[in-house]
């Protein structure tokens, strides 16, 4: 499995606004499977950066608190 790009994220978000879904009112969740309890994300954070430069942004993270 691929993981999820913050440009994959933003598309997904974009296609669900263009079919009328307002998104001030979506919450983001986290569930390690389908059997586990919801975490609530309640931030995004910057959190790798390039190893050569130490400036590009490589990741970002969610968090839960």
């Amino acid at each position: 499995m691929k993981p999820l790009t913050a440009h994959h994220l933003r598309e997904f978000l974009n296609e669900i606004e263009d079919m009328g879904i307002d998104l001030n009112e979506v919450t983001i969740n986290y569930r390690y499977d389908e059997d586990s309890d919801v975490e609530i994300i309640a931030s995004v954070e910057e959190d790798l950066f390039d190893e050569q430069t130490n400036n590009i942004l490589t990741s970002i993270i969610f968090k839960s608190k």
